[in-house]
């Protein structure tokens, strides 16, 4: 019994494999993923000291404060031209490109960005830009980033349920907690 109850816990809770049902788009349910695979703990990608792309979820929990102010219409660091979660547009949030994007087998994402945008650092004289964390650059170049959960040693996507969570609680309008 105990077993069943955990095999239903796995696929209506944490969404285990492709084919598992939708999520609620809740507050609730994102919050989870967002604690498990991004960075709640002292050692992630978004938790402890690291906080990356000016991102620190571990902070927000300890503070009491919902993941959405950290989201939800603020300025993406890495990509200025786009919020983190623009309510309602999921093509339009950063988060969700993140996601989502095409990679390379290192799991840097594949994105051109827009040649109106402006990234806010001069290049030097001989091209490369100086070292900058908002916007990313590595080596000289821009840079922006690592498909999402970050793990280059093995870059892979969520479940596609929870893919199609976040979708859903963006198309939503990200609501916060209830």
């Amino acid at each position: 019994m105990v077993r069943g109850i955990a095999l239903l816990m796995c696929v209506y809770v944490v969404g285990c494999g492709d084919d598992a049902p939708p999520l609620e788009p809740t507050y609730a349910n994102v919050e989870f993923v967002i604690q498990r695979s991004c960075g709640t703990a002292s050692d992630s990608c978004h938790g402890g000291d690291r906080g990356n792309a000016n991102l620190n979820f571990e902070d927000l929990l300890n503070d009491g404060e919902p993941f959405t102010n950290a989201l939800v219409g603020v300025e993406s660091c890495e990509y200025s031209f786009l919020n983190r979660i623009e309510p309602g547009d999921p093509e339009r949030s950063w988060l969700f490109i993140k996601l989502t994007a095409a990679h390379g087998r290192d799991g840097q994402i594949e994105f051109t960005p827009d040649p109106a945008w402006d990234p806010g650092i001069e290049p030097r004289d001989d091209g490369t830009f100086p070292p900058s964390e908002c916007p990313r650059v590595t080596r000289g170049e821009l840079n922006f980033g690592l498909l999402m959960p970050q793990n280059p040693a093995n870059p892979q996507m969520l479940p596609s349920s929870e893919i199609r969570l976040f979708r859903d609680w963006i198309l939503a309008g990200a609501p916060g907690p209830e």
